[in-house]
């Protein structure tokens, strides 16, 4: 148990406070409750500062809410209008994509999909080393 338990422990007991100040002056014990009484004063003051600040955030979406009943508009439709925006998920712009078409060693045809950067399938770079084709000559479209 830490310093602070043991104080908070002694501090609910009248009998252990009586027990802590019962050699204290009276003058000294009125000094320590008039700073407690302040301490206890600035709690209340924060605390009635977070009710006000949350009421007043309560009307303000009160408001909203109502508005939003008035345009025939929900929750819903924000959700949609949120998830067009962050679809894709990257950020910045977007990369054009193409299907690609290459022959694999054993001769088949090989369809793929991807960009004209970034990485590619093992076989597709064995096919563009062993052609010296350029990865954009086999471009069949663009998707």
């Amino acid at each position: 148990m830490n310093i602070f338990d043991e104080a908070l422990g002694v501090l609910k007991s009248k009998v252990q406070v009586r027990k802590l100040f019962h050699d204290m002056h009276a003058e000294d014990l009125q000094r320590v409750i008039g700073r407690i009484e302040a301490i206890y004063e600035e709690k209340v003051m924060a605390q009635m500062e977070v009710e006000e600040e949350q009421a007043r955030k309560k009307e303000a979406l009160d408001a909203v809410v109502k508005q939003m009943k008035e345009l025939g508009l929900s929750l819903g439709d924000i959700k949609e209008l949120s998830e067009e925006k962050s679809s894709g998920g990257r950020k910045g712009k977007t990369r054009q994509r193409y299907l690609f078409r290459y022959e694999a060693i054993d001769g088949s045809s090989v369809d793929w999909e991807g960009a004209t950067t970034g990485r590619i399938p093992a076989d597709f770079s064995d096919y563009l080393e062993r052609t010296g084709k350029d990865r954009k000559a086999c471009i069949v479209s663009e998707i």
